[in-house]
């Protein structure tokens, strides 16, 4: 029975944290679009899972995912945040800058919940 509740309890913290962050419009407050704010938590969420689950299958030390995907949630953050402002400047034109905005965003939900799954994760022997 503790077995399972080593996995269900961050699980379940990891859902209610992206049902906040959808239910408050986080990611929207900080620039996501409007149109797609809440889809980017939803499809980050499982990539972020996936990613934390490598990187505690390849017994990489706890504190090295933690400052990994910490910064690495950053520069995703970054690149969101300047493809938002080209694209905004190009008046709607550049394609690129529109995708970069996008696709970090989703980089950037998918990187926080790694993190979080990093930090929630039980690990047997101290890293």
């Amino acid at each position: 029975m503790t077995r399972i509740l080593r996995l269900a309890l961050p699980a379940f913290a990891l859902l209610a944290l992206a049902g906040l962050t959808h239910a408050f419009g986080l990611t929207q407050s900080l620039g996501a679009h409007p149109w797609w704010a809440g889809k980017v938590i939803w499809i980050g969420l499982p990539i972020g899972v996936l990613l934390a689950a490598a990187a505690w299958a390849l017994a990489v030390p706890r504190v090295l995912r933690l400052v990994g995907f910490g910064l690495l949630t950053v520069v995703a953050f970054g690149i969101a945040h300047f493809g938002k402002i080209r694209f905004a400047a190009s008046f709607a034109e550049n394609a690129l800058a529109g995708q970069a905005w996008y696709f970090g965003w989703i980089a950037t939900c998918a990187l926080a919940a790694a993190l979080i799954a990093s930090l929630l994760s039980y690990s047997p022997k101290a890293d």
